[in-house]
């Protein structure tokens, strides 16, 4: 059986095992963490080039609007007897085109705007990983830190108790002054 001597050397032994599953368990939740961060940047990455996908697709609908639109003009110009060649319904036509234009541009603006929305929320779940990456590094310094200070002070307290004490000495002044 082991003697009132060896309770602090169990004491620490505990002590250290603890700080090590604590630290193990602290890196794994990081790690995991990191991963979902990864992940979610992946899919801010996905839904960025869907939303360029979809952005060409407006700008595409919208220039088939604009033909359609061009078309009705040139149709009621012919119905009505007049060219749109020149005067007043070439000009509706030249309208209808460049404000079709400007409203396309307004489009690709808009698109590359949420573009940058996910870029920068992938940007931020990268950086979110990297600190989790990092703080599970951390934990493992700290628990290996952890379990050598309380190895150390279970070993000093064993000494203290099997040797009757260790001596300690203080550089007082011993009452000079």
């Amino acid at each position: 059986m082991c003697g009132p001597a060896a309770i602090p050397l169990i004491a620490a032994g505990m002590a250290a095992a603890s700080a090590g599953v604590g630290a193990l368990a602290a890196n794994a939740q990081a790690r995991f963490q990191a991963k979902i961060s990864e992940r979610n940047a992946d899919m801010e990455r996905e839904a960025g080039q869907q939303e360029l996908e979809n952005t060409r697709q407006a700008a595409i609908d919208h220039y088939r609007k604009i033909g359609q639109l061009k078309g009705q003009q040139r149709a009621r110009a012919a119905a009505a007897g007049v060219g749109v060649d020149f005067g007043t319904a070439a000009q509706v036509v030249d309208d209808t085109e460049m404000l079709g234009r400007e409203d396309v541009g307004r489009i690709y603006k808009q698109g590359y705007e949420n573009l940058r929305g996910h870029d920068i929320a992938a940007s931020n779940y990268e950086g979110q990983a990297s600190a989790s990456r990092q703080a599970g590094t951390a934990a493992l310094i700290k628990g290996g830190l952890d379990m050598g200070s309380s190895l150390l002070g279970g070993a000093n307290q064993y000494s203290k108790l099997k040797g009757g004490g260790s001596q300690t000495y203080s550089r007082g002044y011993d009452g000079l002054y």
